[in-house]
């Protein structure tokens, strides 16, 4: 089993990260605390105190310390209900397809996630499977810690290969540690018992239905980011290009028309799929390329 060039973190990219979870965090203080559409669900507990901006909600304007100080500041509440975050990346065979590649989008969305969530005052579970240690876990409570989240990231890589004539995912897939005697993720979900939101970053090309729906339940909120390379959306550009059904790799515009066309409509159906499924249980839902920046799509996929 080999592995395949994996992430790449640059400084300009962590800064791109950074902008992108600072934007976002602001813009989620300025919302009403007691609405719903807040990340970290309901149940609100005083954390401190920041300065007023105007145009803000004054109910949340501390009067007391407006008057002793004579400046005016506004109360920071946060969630106490769901404070947990978990965040799965697909490390599979086919997640290394594309220029760029899958994994590399996917770690993107994973890490600018979870800078969002780490500025919300989440504690976070990045979760990740390599054939060789297993389930692998890295927790992340506090934003000076991001260094170690970006050093995993920056690890993952790819492993295995894709048997199209075998049932058995490829070793890595979301679907390999969502199903099966140990359930490792959903009982991961289940032992963080704060865990308010759940992403998984993928394909989703080996995933079930099912595998997935495990992870529902209560309060929490499930989030499919759902990655596929350019060759994937327009395989007649493509060198190669894989089925998302059978698995199946051809050459790039191999059939003519009509195995192009019908490779689209099984490609419309298979992104189609999730996002019904998604909207039938509450989940979110997004897809792109992985030729498209973070933030374009993820915005959508955090709400």
């Amino acid at each position: 089993m080999s592995a395949v060039p994996g992430v790449e973190f640059t400084p300009d990219l962590i800064r791109r990260i950074a902008t992108f979870a600072g934007r976002l965090a602001a813009a989620r203080e300025r919302e009403d605390v007691g609405s719903k559409r807040a990340l970290q669900g309901e149940g609100q507990e005083f954390v401190g105190h920041r300065p007023y901006r105007p145009g803000e909600d004054l109910r949340q304007l501390d009067w007391e310390l407006l008057a002793r100080l004579d400046r005016p500041f506004v109360r920071i509440l946060r969630s106490n209900a769901s404070e947990a975050w978990v965040v799965v990346i697909d490390t599979s065979a086919s997640m290394a397809i594309g220029r760029p590649g899958k994994l590399q989008s996917a770690a993107e969305a994973a890490a600018a996630s979870i800078s969002l969530g780490l500025r919300l005052g989440a504690e976070v579970t990045l979760v990740w499977f390599q054939p060789e240690a297993g389930l692998r876990t890295l927790h992340v409570g506090r934003s000076p810690e991001l260094e170690r989240m970006f050093a995993a990231l920056g690890d993952l890589r790819t492993f295995g290969s894709h048997d199209v004539a075998s049932s058995t995912p490829p070793a890595g897939g979301i679907e390999a540690h969502l199903v099966g005697p140990s359930a490792t993720v959903p009982g991961l979900v289940r032992r963080r018992s704060g865990a308010g939101r759940v992403f998984l970053f993928g394909d989703f090309i080996d995933v079930q239905y099912d595998a997935v729906l495990q992870l529902a339940g209560g309060r929490r909120r499930v989030h499919l980011g759902q990655v596929l390379s350019p060759e994937e959306w327009n395989p007649a550009e493509a060198v190669t290009w894989v089925d998302p059904e059978t698995g199946e790799r051809h050459p790039g515009a191999s059939g003519g028309p009509a195995r192009l066309g019908a490779y689209r409509r099984r490609l419309e159906r298979f992104v189609e799929g999730w996002e019904v499924l998604a909207r039938a249980h509450a989940m979110g839902h997004a897809a792109w390329s992985s030729a498209d920046p973070f933030e374009r799509f993820l915005p959508a996929l955090l709400r």
